[in-house]
């Protein structure tokens, strides 16, 4: 099933993707402004260079980067500085997966601080809701009093002209 929005729907949605994506810095909702202006500066590294280890940027730069590297060395225009089974370049990704995985690791720990964070906003937010919706509903019984009281005094004045009406002697109009 597809859902399909209007020509205004979607050009609001870009304008709106426009707008955060020319200031990422902008972070509106409480939890972000707290994860971010917060984060100290271990912890927003931690999280650009996991942002950039997921990125299809590193992923092509990398590969290029390898096939670069084996190129030069099997066709041997510089001097073959890694032969065949490649050992520096093997000791290169050790290196490069020891650095990432605590790095990833931070920054996995960070978005669950986050979402932590986001679930007591949203629980405090609907507890919030929850509080006016009962004000609310007051409210609406009070009104309902109210007017159930006007009824029955309309409808006790009603009754009255109705019996005045039909003793003898009074005329009807």
């Amino acid at each position: 099933m597809s859902v399909r929005t209007s020509d205004s729907g979607n050009t609001g949605l870009k304008q709106t993707l426009l707008h955060r994506k020319l200031n990422p810095e902008d972070h509106k909702h409480p939890v972000n402004v707290v994860h971010h202006d917060e984060a100290t500066f271990g912890e927003k590294l931690a999280d650009n260079i996991a942002a950039g280890i997921g990125s299809w940027t590193f992923l092509i730069i990398q590969t290029c980067a390898v096939l670069l590297w084996l190129t030069l060395n099997i066709i041997g225009f510089m001097r073959h500085w890694d032969p065949f089974p490649f050992i520096l370049l093997n000791l290169l990704f050790s290196v490069q997966a020891a650095y990432t995985g605590p790095v990833l690791l931070l920054a996995g720990n960070r978005q669950s601080q986050k979402d932590r964070l986001t679930l007591e906003h949203a629980s405090y937010e609907a507890d919030k809701a929850d509080e006016q919706n009962v004000e609310i509903l007051k409210a609406i019984e009070r009104n309902t009093e109210v007017t159930l009281s006007i009824l029955r005094h309309v409808e006790v004045l009603i009754e009255d002209h109705v019996s005045k009406s039909k003793e003898p002697g009074t005329a009807r109009t």
